[in-house]
């Protein structure tokens, strides 16, 4: 493993934004390894997903794999936040942290989707594990686990928490 930090991240904390804005982090856009994304070049990988695609037979080592190499590249690793792939890092004592957003916030998050062209199914899916993944989250061997209040954003708790974001 390399020197960077795994964040496991719920959708809509911000990490595609910190990806964008700060060259020592990199958002692991999930979607990029699990589906074949070829036929879809046009399309913004946000207003992808929720759409019916095509798997990748390589899903999910292909991720896994990205994960670990970036950790050697980046100091901040942006990850997806799913109960299997704190299943995969428990296993091989890949240390992660977890942000989400409170619980009572949900109204901010369908706002978020809605301004970053997520479809309706999209935010739909999201409000059915809203919960689920929490209580399944805190229950998880996180070395920190970030709450984002109101219209909080992972870039805020980072920067709260001391740590070095090296603008592009």
């Amino acid at each position: 493993m390399g020197k960077g930090i795994i964040i496991s991240a719920f959708a809509t904390c911000g990490k595609t934004y910190l990806g964008n804005k700060y060259k020592n982090v990199i958002d692991l856009e999930s979607s990029n390894y699990k589906f074949d994304n070829s036929e879809l070049i046009n399309i913004s990988p946000e207003e992808r997903k929720g759409t019916s695609r095509k798997l990748n037979p390589n899903w999910p080592n292909n991720y896994y794999d990205a994960i670990i190499k970036a950790t050697d590249q980046y100091d901040v690793v942006l990850v997806q936040l799913k109960p299997e792939h704190f299943d995969y890092f428990d296993k091989h004592n890949i240390k992660y942290s977890i942000a989400y957003p409170n619980l009572n916030n949900f109204d901010e998050i369908k706002r978020r989707c809605i301004k970053r062209n997520n479809n309706e199914d999209f935010i739909f899916r999201l409000r059915e594990v809203f919960e689920p993944y929490y209580e399944d989250s805190i229950k998880r061997n996180y070395e920190k686990f970030y709450i984002l209040n109101d219209n909080m954003t992972l870039e805020d708790c980072l920067l709260e928490d001391g740590i070095y974001l090296e603008k592009k």
